[in-house]
């Protein structure tokens, strides 16, 4: 049982229907911990944690590693500096048990914990953090770009790493619980083996034995682990199984107990089995507006054809419709259970495809048509934005593209509007991806003085409640602007057997801390 929380189940315990398209983009963590109960003496038994996963780990090298599902792996065999609070979002300590800035956030000083080794046992020290740090940001991969403003690592001494910032970084201490933040081990990084075996301080390690890659890892939890006492799980598998009909059959046949489920068969699952815990939002769907200067596609230049596409959309229905309930309409982008978001904001855009049309016959834009990727993501809401859009005399057009090709086609230019599915990672991480002008999300880098200005406010104040007014403006700014048209908090139905819960709620980073043990 985690110490890093009282012992609560997270989420409804209802059961209700969500997508499970999303899962694969998210079950993707955060903060300070309320301990256990003195009081509390009940022994809890290690379980043996089977949990599905829809996509299997591309490495396990620190340099290449990628978030999402694949975290299950990985972050059981690499340890991170920070963690993340599974139900308030809010950063923990890691490997590193303190961390500082200084005063303009161009320096950060983290502190290791005494007793921590590697399964090698070899001792996890700053030189071992201080290597891999600088390892990863020389080296092409998935984790060099989250490390761009890293100017130099130094170990001061065993225990004390000092990273030096170009300027500061608001989203590096997020980083830190993912896979910015791993550590890998010096004496054997570079070798071969740390692609699919690697020497690593986490929890466990994993059985070469009984792993086949790509398809099914079993990993064993390390005694001798720093944290051992606190890891409720003697063992993990995670079966990789992109069919959710899979999944389902597994759960029922005993060979997982953990794994996200559709709604419309939550009811062939066992009640007296199996716990279901709805969690309303892990994750936005939203049309990203990519030309929001108008530069190739003059009409989406135009404030009010922003603002008519968020009047064309039924999000109300779109959440029943084709997310079974399972979810939140919405306006933002932001999570609902982040101190930026604002409930207020969502009645921004009522649903009246009559204003929109009215808007942008207004600004002269009556009858433009837009080309729009088809992607595995888009499939089942393109009717309804097709028609979201007919409505207000636009017309989209859907152009298939192959899945390794979704987000070259994104960022290609040829392209206006996006259709995503963002899981969520920090408020300033999220509005970063998508709004700042070097996000991934705004592929134009699109700008203006207002957003330069927020922008300028928050890379320059090195807390985050002092900045949080001005997040809450940038949040205000890109509702008015429509510089994007989010729909809807999407949710996820986890089932979960043998005394096993999900507990995931404001952080969904996928590791073994989305789960807990109750008997």
């Amino acid at each position: 049982m985690w110490n890093t929380r009282k012992h609560t189940r997270v989420g409804r315990r209802v059961a209700l229907p969500a997508a499970l398209l999303i899962t694969a983009l998210v079950v993707s963590g955060c903060s300070s911990s309320t301990p256990e109960d003195e009081g509390d003496t009940t022994a809890v038994v290690e379980k043996d944690l089977a949990v599905a996963a829809v996509s299997a780990p591309n490495s396990l090298d620190p340099a290449q590693i990628v978030d999402g599902q694949q975290m299950f792996v990985w972050s059981s065999v690499l340890d991170t500096l920070l963690r993340k609070d599974p139900e308030t979002g809010e950063l923990l300590p890691g490997a590193a048990e303190k961390w500082e800035y200084n005063e303009d956030g161009t320096q950060l000083t983290l502190t290791l914990r005494d007793g921590m080794t590697f399964s090698s046992g070899d001792p996890v020290d700053a030189a071992a953090v201080t290597a891999t740090l600088l390892r990863s940001k020389a080296t092409p991969g998935a984790v060099q770009s989250r490390l761009a403003a890293v100017a130099d690592v130094v170990a001061e001494d065993d225990k004390t790493v000092v990273i030096t910032f170009s300027a500061f970084d608001p989203q590096f201490l997020d980083n830190l619980a993912q896979g910015p933040g791993a550590i890998g081990d010096p004496a054997t990084m570079d070798e071969e083996r740390t692609a699919t075996d690697p020497v690593g301080s986490g929890p466990f390690t994993l059985d070469v034995e009984k792993t086949v890659p790509g398809s099914s890892y079993v990993l064993v939890k390390r005694d001798d682990y720093w944290d051992a006492d606190n890891v409720p799980f003697k063992t993990l598998t995670v079966k990789v199984l992109q069919d959710p009909t899979a999944s389902l059959n597994a759960l029922q046949a005993g060979e997982l107990n953990a794994a996200t489920v559709q709604s419309q068969v939550v009811s062939q699952l066992d009640s007296s089995k199996f716990t279901i815990t709805v969690n309303d939002a892990v994750a936005v769907g939203y049309l990203n507006i990519l030309d929001r200067a108008g530069e190739k596609f003059p009409a989406l230049g135009d404030v009010k054809v922003r603002q008519a596409i968020n009047m064309a959309i039924d999000r109300e229905g779109v959440l029943k419709g084709i997310f079974s309930g399972v979810g939140i309409a919405t306006t933002q982008l932001v999570s609902p259970f982040g101190e930026v978001y604002d409930e207020k904001l969502n009645d921004e855009y009522e649903y009246d495809p009559e204003k929109g049309k009215e808007l942008v016959e207004e600004a002269g834009y009556a009858g433009e048509t837009f080309q729009i990727p088809s992607t595995f993501l888009s499939t089942t809401i393109e009717p309804v934005l097709t028609q979201a859009f007919a409505d207000i005399g636009l017309t989209l057009e859907w152009v298939t593209v192959p899945p390794q090709q979704a987000q070259a086609a994104a960022r290609s230019g040829d392209y206006g509007l996006y259709y995503q599915i963002l899981g969520f990672n920090s408020d300033s991480a999220d509005l970063a991806t998508t709004i700042g002008a070097a996000g991934f999300g705004n592929p134009t880098g699109y700008t203006d003085a207002t957003l330069d200005g927020y922008f300028d406010e928050i890379n320059n104040t090195v807390d985050f409640a002092d900045a949080l007014p001005v997040y809450k403006e940038l949040n205000q700014y890109v509702v008015d602007q429509a510089l994007v048209a989010p729909i809807a908090y999407i949710g996820a139905t986890w089932a979960t057997a043998d005394g096993i819960t999900y507990v995931g709620k404001a952080n969904t980073l996928a590791t073994i801390r989305q789960f807990d043990v109750t008997e």
